[in-house]
């Protein structure tokens, strides 16, 4: 009978020590909910002057450089908030450097003149 007492008082203090390294858990992911908070950013690049979509373009931003696909558009995911300078390319048209400040989701249109 004392073992089968001593049994359950073990099993009932693990529990509750299983259940407290949980909540805990939780309440550290909540913390850093702001710290893995994440927007993205699409857009389309078109020229200036015929309005043309811009089908190859690149996008460079935080170092990582992406394409804008065949109607001109590009999608970049995972970006923490903040500001960033981003620079669209294209041949024979001019460099252009726009700051982005993001603090949600974002859609922009960006216009490059030819050279």
């Amino acid at each position: 009978m004392k073992k089968v007492a001593f049994f359950m008082l073990v099993c009932v203090c693990g529990w509750f020590s299983l259940n407290a390294a949980n909540i805990e858990k939780e309440n550290n992911k909540i913390e850093n909910a702001d710290e893995i908070a994440v927007c993205s950013l699409k857009g389309i690049v078109y020229d200036l002057q015929g309005g043309e979509a811009l089908s190859g373009a690149s996008v460079t931003i935080d170092g990582k450089k992406y394409y804008t696909d065949f109607m001109g558009n590009f999608h970049i995911p995972q970006l923490k908030p903040g500001k960033y300078q981003m620079t669209v390319d294209f041949i024979s048209y001019c460099s252009r450097e726009v700051e982005i400040d993001l603090s949600t989701d974002q859609e922009i249109k960006i216009d490059i003149r030819q050279q």
